[in-house]
């Protein structure tokens, strides 16, 4: 995904201004070059919304939040899914790097705008986000923190706010027409009116033929990274139920409750065989997956809990990215909801 949409303002104002499209957030799964990707499955079906894909590697809960609750008052009976990756939920929660690379100034600054968002909640985020090394001198969300009432200036002057509103817009407009979501680039190898029983069939027999060098059901080009030392083996410092991790959650499905809005929590999966060669035994899985969906269901959320699939064939397409069958039972799900009143 494009920067432009991931840490602007312009293309999200315009996307949530509009009751056209299904917003589907989620990280580093909506860039893999997938047919059976809702981007392109969703895109040919009808079902009266256009399927548009937030997000890249890095974008965790908290991002989310920044992201979705900077179009706070924009959301009230809003459809959107959000996907949601166990891996996420490591001893440390989201890093110094990684929210160095995703959060974003201007959505900051447009959540803090939010007229309809209660109070209670923007100090929360303000404390959340205040963790970090880049925010944690920051004057506003101190005074904001410490005194509980917003501050009479703005998180953004007026100065760099108007800058970075003018390169957002200029940067958005170049997006809109000169480039393409890499998953938009695939080739469709499903129809518009497919069964899903169909595609499922077919998502199987395409993953077969992806994943045929080893029997971990990881494709090939993956594998291939696996055995040249070229991607991580060691995962120990994920699945941890002791997180800072489910806070970010916590906060992301009270906002949406709040909001009025209409959010779907896909909580996907790991690719077990190989989490229990590297270690990382179900049981250990189970009480993670069991704390993530526990988290959504108590914060009144709508949860898809994909995590009795992890030892399916398919589902993922390589050690964590959903992926063939996987995206197909997604898909399958979002149709429903979309189709929900």
């Amino acid at each position: 995904m494009d920067d432009e949409v991931l840490k602007g303002t312009s293309i999200q104002n315009r996307m949530w201004a509009s009751d056209a499209y299904y917003p589907i957030f989620g990280s580093s799964e909506l860039e893999k070059d997938d047919p059976f990707s809702p981007g392109i499955v969703l895109d040919q079906r009808q079902t009266g919304y256009t399927p548009f894909l937030v997000g890249a590697g890095g974008s965790t809960d908290l991002i989310q939040m920044m992201s979705i609750g900077a179009q706070y008052d924009q959301l009230k009976g809003k459809k959107l899914a959000i996907i949601i990756s166990p891996q996420w939920f490591t001893r440390k929660g989201l890093t110094n790097v990684n929210f160095d690379a995703r959060h974003s100034k201007l959505q900051m600054n447009q959540l803090f705008q939010q007229d309809k968002m209660p109070l209670e909640l923007k100090i929360r985020f303000a404390k959340q986000v205040s963790r970090f090394k880049a925010m944690k001198d920051n004057d506003y969300l101190q005074s904001l923190i410490e005194t509980k009432t917003l501050p009479e200036e703005p998180f953004l002057s007026s100065f760099e706010a108007h800058n970075l509103n003018k390169i957002d817009a200029i940067k958005s407009n170049f997006t809109i027409h000169n480039q393409k979501a890499p998953v938009m680039k695939v080739e469709p190898v499903t129809t518009k009116d497919m069964p899903y029983k169909e595609m499922q069939q077919l998502a199987e027999d395409y993953g077969q033929k992806q994943t045929s060098s080893n029997a971990f059901k990881i494709r090939d080009e993956y594998w291939d990274l696996i055995k040249a030392n070229k991607r991580k083996i060691n995962r120990n410092h994920e699945f941890r139920t002791k997180s800072k991790e489910y806070d970010d959650l916590a906060l992301l499905v009270d906002t949406l409750h709040e909001a009025e809005a209409d959010a779907l929590f896909i909580v996907i999966l790991t690719n077990g065989k190989w989490y229990d060669h590297i270690g990382i035994k179900k049981e250990r899985r189970d009480k993670v997956y069991d704390k993530i969906t526990s988290t959504i269901k108590k914060h009144h959320g709508k949860v898809y809990d994909m995590t009795d699939k992890d030892y399916e064939p398919y589902v993922v397409s390589d050690a964590v990215h959903i992926g063939y069958k996987g995206y197909v039972y997604i898909n399958e799900r979002i149709e429903q909801h979309m189709k929900e009143k």
